[in-house]
């Protein structure tokens, strides 16, 4: 295993055939994984890391980052700052950490972590499961069939193709989802949630309330759910589309 380290200015590192580990240290490096599993951290300064060819992991560190996956499944993180992550080719994890990131998924099943800030989740292709965290944040679920999971703060929320699983567990604030779509996405509601009575699909179709062209759903404590373009009485109609209680 290789281990190359950059100094105090802005480097431009390369990993080689074999597993390396790699550390930019200080300064804005550009640090490239090389064709084996290789460990890439940008540590401080604004750093642009692309994986290679294997299973890499990526780490920002302090500073603004941008981070690529490469061609294996690749774990990113971003760190501190405003950070950037992609996704490649395979099943990889993005988490965003400080900052208000933007993470976007590739073309595999992926796992987006938003963290803290105001962050921007999309899954792209592949059955990806996006978390919002902390912050006002918007997910996006792209191609696929996706689980979009509300975290703190105003989220807005959009499944995209496929059947998309929503996911509010309690202390959402106020969220709004632009897309759902009846009989095909569903809202998977936490029992119980924020200390209510809520235990079945019906107890929740007795709690919404048509707000002009929108159908607004009270979880108690504040939380709502704003479904864009939903009329309540069609929730009224038939709960089990669109409510799923566990």
């Amino acid at each position: 295993m290789a281990t190359i380290g950059g100094g105090a200015l802005n480097d431009t590192l390369y990993g080689t055939n074999g597993p390396d580990v790699i550390f930019g240290n200080a300064g804005d490096d550009l640090i490239f994984g090389g064709n084996d599993s290789d460990l890439l951290s940008g540590d401080a300064g604004n750093d642009v890391i692309f994986g290679g060819n294997s299973d890499d992991w990526l780490s920002g560190g302090e500073g603004n980052d941008a981070l690529f996956g490469g061609n294996g499944a690749d774990v990113l993180q971003g760190g501190d700052g405003d950070d950037v992550l992609f996704g490649n080719n395979a099943d990889d994890v993005l988490q965003g950490g400080g900052g208000n990131d933007y993470l976007r998924g590739g073309n595999g099943d992926d796992i987006v972590l938003g963290g803290e800030g105001n962050d921007i989740l999309e899954g792209n292709n592949g059955n990806d499961v996006l978390v919002g965290g902390a912050g006002d944040d918007v997910l996006r679920g792209g191609n696929g069939s996706d689980m979009l999971i509300s975290g703190e703060g105003n989220d807005i929320l959009q499944g995209g193709a496929g059947s998309d699983t929503f996911v509010f567990t309690g202390g959402g604030g106020n969220d709004v989802i632009l897309d759902f779509k009846a009989g095909q996405d569903i809202l998977q509601i936490s029992k119980g949630i924020n200390g209510t009575d809520i235990e079945s699909a019906d107890d929740l179709a007795s709690r919404v309330q048509q707000v002009g062209n929108d159908t607004v759903v009270d979880l108690g404590n504040g939380d709502t759910i704003t479904l864009r373009g939903v009329d309540a009485d069609d929730v009224n109609s038939n709960p089990a589309d669109f409510f799923s209680v566990q």
